[in-house]
């Protein structure tokens, strides 16, 4: 299980150092494509090939909004090999999506990881935070 926040930066040439603890449980070589509410998704190789046979369920083939869905997962991704250093290079497209530029975070999500812009986290952070309440079912009301 990938978890926690780690904050970095992207150096000049748009390579990303990913946290070590990630790093071994990610492998080599990670697949990237975009993510949901504009980040990047990073997955090991075998959380992607889970993924994509989710991809390839039934629903969508049947549904035009899903197979949009999946043509834009898949247009995006990208393998990318984690070099001696622990960095990974950043493909524009990817970066431009996501609005990446120099600071970013790094976030464990169980089977995956995602790359944010760091001033896009702390919002949609703080956002989650005011909406925890309503997250777990409990009331607004003490």
């Amino acid at each position: 299980m990938l978890m926690g926040t780690f904050e970095h930066r992207l150096d000049s040439k748009a390579r990303l150092v990913l946290p070590a603890k990630f790093r071994e449980k990610l492998g080599e070589v990670v697949v990237a494509s975009i993510g949901m509410e504009q980040c990047v998704s990073l997955y090991s190789m075998d959380e992607w090939l889970a993924f994509v046979v989710w991809l390839k369920s039934p629903s969508f083939l049947t549904n035009e909004k899903t197979r949009r869905l999946q043509r834009l997962i898949l247009a995006s991704a990208h393998d990318l090999p984690i070099d001696g250093a622990g960095r990974v290079l950043l493909p524009s497209v990817l970066r431009e999506y996501a609005l990446l530029t120099q600071d970013v975070v790094v976030n464990g999500v169980n089977d995956h990881a995602e790359v944010w812009d760091r001033g896009r986290w702390a919002s949609y952070w703080k956002m989650g935070l005011d909406m925890l309440p309503e997250l777990t079912g409990g009331s607004e009301e003490a």
